[in-house]
Formats: structure tokens, C-alpha cells, sequence
């Protein structure tokens, strides 16, 4: 029969320190493991900047509407001073139009031109030469001695015009005016030829000039030629009263002098 083992009390205390040994290993190893499985923490994306709000432009300043100001009254001195400015000017001017001008009809005749002042005086400007002023005054006191029926003394100081100033027209029209009342037709139809050519340019007194001519005419018994004459000075002018006195006379009768 075999005799059994006993075991000491030394051997079991020796088992302690090693059991102890591989638990912490074991724990700690689970420990590692744990922490091996379990997820990593992402860190968050930095967020983006958000961009300012953007504000609309302001309105330029010519857009805005402007503020409308209230309509002042003129005083009463105010409108007395426009009338009157508006009363010297006149009337305003009629804009012409851009297109060709009308054309005249057939057998219409251009309106006359106004009558000129009776006085020969007025004639007289500052920018006159002093032998053509000189020469008007004489014509004119010439033109009052014919209307009195002076007509001697009328041709004497009308003599002297044209010699103060040849080139004086109204000169040679009323000193032609005093032969035609004097009887003196051939002398006064001379006279009327040199007035004729200096009056050329003014209507009026080319109408003068042609109806004292008729006159002429019509005494020396030419009828046609007178009545052409008178036609002559209503083209230019109708309100000419001696043409038409003549054309309603006709042709049949020589007329008397003027008066």
C-alpha cells in the first residue's frame, strides 16, 4: 500500500502571486480590447463662414421724384410790367413753314405794298448824306406849292432840288407833275423817264411814276399807251387812285390836268 503525498503549506502560497499576475494581465489585456472595439470620435467640420447680407444699392439721387413747388402768384406790379413788354413786342411772329412756298394761282395778282408816308421829310435819317436832305426839303416844300396850285413857283424850287442833288428821284416825279399842270406833257413824260429808272426798286412810287405817265398819255391823245400805263401802275399798286380813275374814264377822252 502507498504511502499518499502531502502537500506543504509552502507550495499553495506560491500559486497565489502567479494567479494574481495573470488576472491583471487578463484585465488588463480585456481593458485593450474594449478600448480597440469602441469607435473614435470624428471631430466636427468647421463650419463655413456665412457670407454678410448683401444690400441692395441705394436709388440714385436723379431718380427721385422732386418735390414740386408751389406755383407763386405775380404781384400785381409784376403783371402790369409783363403786359406792357408784351404790348411793345407785339404780336409773336408765325414760325414759316419748312416747304416750298405756295404757288400763285393764275391771274392773281401780288398784294400792293403799303402806301409810303406823304412827307418826303421823313425820309430824312441821320445816316442821310446833307445834299440828299437838302435836296428832300426842297422837294417837299416843291410838293405843298403844287397842292396850292402855285404851280410857277412849284417849278422854280423844284428846279433847284435836281440841282442840289441829281440823283434825287422825287425830284424829277414832281417836277414832272408841275410841266403835266403847266400843259408841258412832252417836258413832263422826260422827266417821268429819268424818276422811272431811279424808282426801279420801289413799287410805290414806280406805280406813281406810271400813272402820271398815262396822264401824259391820255392828253397827247394816246389812248392805247395811257391805258397800258394804268394798267402798269395797278400791278403794282390797285389802290392807285389815279390809274383808276383812268381805266374807268377808258380810252375815249383825253383827261383834264390834275387838281
Amino acid at each position: 500500500m502507498q504511502t499518499p503525498i502531502k502537500q506543504t503549506g509552502s507550495g499553495g502560497t506560491m500559486l497565489l502571486p502567479v494567479l494574481r499576475g495573470w488576472l491583471l494581465f487578463l484585465g488588463f489585456s480585456v481593458l485593450i480590447w474594449l478600448q480597440g472595439c469602441s469607435p473614435v470620435p470624428t471631430r466636427p467640420a468647421p463650419l463655413a463662414p456665412v457670407p454678410p447680407a448683401v444690400r441692395p444699392p441705394p436709388p440714385p439721387v436723379a431718380s427721385l421724384p422732386k418735390p414740386q413747388e408751389a406755383p407763386t402768384r405775380p404781384s400785381v406790379e409784376e403783371s402790369r410790367i409783363t403786359e406792357e413788354i408784351l404790348k411793345e413786342k407785339g404780336p409773336a411772329p408765325q414760325l414759316k413753314s419748312k416747304g416750298p412756298p405756295p404757288r400763285p394761282s393764275p391771274g392773281r395778282e401780288v398784294p400792293p405794298p403799303p402806301p409810303e408816308d406823304s412827307s418826303l421829310i421823313a425820309k430824312i435819317t441821320p445816316g442821310t448824306a446833307p445834299r440828299r436832305a437838302a435836296s428832300l426839303r426842297l422837294t417837299e416844300e416843291g410838293k405843298r406849292l403844287l397842292d396850292s396850285g402855285d404851280y410857277a413857283k412849284a417849278l422854280s424850287r423844284l428846279e433847284k432840288t435836281i440841282a442840289v442833288d441829281s440823283t434825287n428821284p422825287y425830284g424829277y416825279y414832281y417836277l414832272a407833275k408841275a410841266h403835266y399842270h403847266m400843259g408841258r406833257y412832252r417836258e413832263s413824260l422826260n422827266f417821268l423817264d429819268v424818276a422811272e429808272s431811279l424808282v426801279a426798286r420801289e413799287p410805290y412810287w414806280l406805280a406813281e411814276v406810271y400813272a402820271l405817265k398815262g396822264e401824259n398819255l391820255r392828253a397827247l391823245g394816246s389812248f392805247e399807251r395811257a391805258y397800258s400805263s394804268y394798267s402798269q401802275a395797278l400791278r403794282l399798286n390797285p389802290n392807285n387812285r389815279v390809274a383808276v380813275e383812268g381805266v374807268n374814264r377808258g380810252t375815249e377822252e383825253a383827261p383834264s390836268p390834275q387838281r
